[in-house]
């Protein structure tokens, strides 16, 4: 049985037990060292950032980075923790997060499809084709809407790791945001913040990155970009709200 396969069920069981929480909250607990809670949104940079959080655990004594899991969304979390997130553009994270499911999360995981993946990719063999399927009459667009709530990653928009927690700014806000088309200056402005001296190497390879290789699939086209906007018209607002904030603390902190 492959490692990760093995962290993700075992993951799974000890959310169904109530234990997971409690583990987060031993963490948090621990006298003297500072807890910052990271949470991971699928398909936003999450595996750079892990990768660093790991190196700054290493060198770093007093902090405890503690990245989460895909289930865990804000609410999860004690309501007095630090914490920091990443974001992405919805259709690069559309794209992306598509052919991170066809291919099965290898090469840095192999988690096999469920019914409904398997159903999706049968009927959609690339990304550009479902997204243009979008919004159309009848079968065809029924079938786009099935699929696009069946993928890891597609069915989920960033927002919802702040379901029930969604004034963020006002009653609980992040340490930072890093997004993933600014990688680099949001994560050194992140430490800076966070008071971290220790600066990781960031991996950029594919497989550091866990990213894809685009080179044998379709772009996707205009149709495609407008119907995804529409799709994730609330992820573009969250997105947008998020960039609004940054730039009202820039200069703090």
């Amino acid at each position: 049985m492959k490692l990760g396969k093995l962290a993700k069920d075992l993951k799974s069981w000890s959310n169904s037990a109530g234990i997971e929480v409690a583990v987060r909250r031993i963490y948090r607990s621990r006298p003297g060292r500072r807890v910052i809670y990271f949470l991971h949104i699928g398909k936003a940079a999450g595996s750079q950032v892990k990768q660093a959080l790991h190196q700054i655990n290493q060198h770093e004594n007093g902090i405890l980075m503690r990245a989460m899991t895909h289930d865990v969304s804000l609410k999860d979390i004690p309501a007095d923790a630090e914490y920091f997130f990443s974001v992405r553009d919805p259709v690069s994270r559309f794209r992306s997060g598509f052919y991170s499911r066809k291919r099965r999360g290898r090469p840095l995981n192999d988690f096999a499809w469920t019914a409904h993946e398997a159903q999706a990719f049968h009927e959609f063999e690339h990304a550009n084709t479902l997204a243009e399927a979008l919004f159309e009459p009848g079968t065809t667009g029924m079938k786009a809407v099935a699929a696009m709530k069946s993928i890891e990653h597609t069915a989920q928009d960033q927002i919802d790791w702040f379901v029930l927690a969604g004034d963020i700014f006002a009653v609980h806000p992040p340490v930072w945001i890093v997004r993933q088309e600014h990688f680099g200056e949001d994560f050194d402005a992140f430490l800076s913040r966070a008071r971290i001296g220790f600066r990781p190497e960031l991996r950029r390879d594919s497989v550091g990155s866990h990213s894809n290789d685009y080179a044998n699939v379709p772009p996707l086209s205009d149709e495609a970009k407008d119907k995804l906007r529409r799709w994730y018209a609330q992820d573009y607002a969250f997105y947008d709200a998020c960039e609004t904030w940054m730039e009202q603390n820039r200069t703090s902190g």
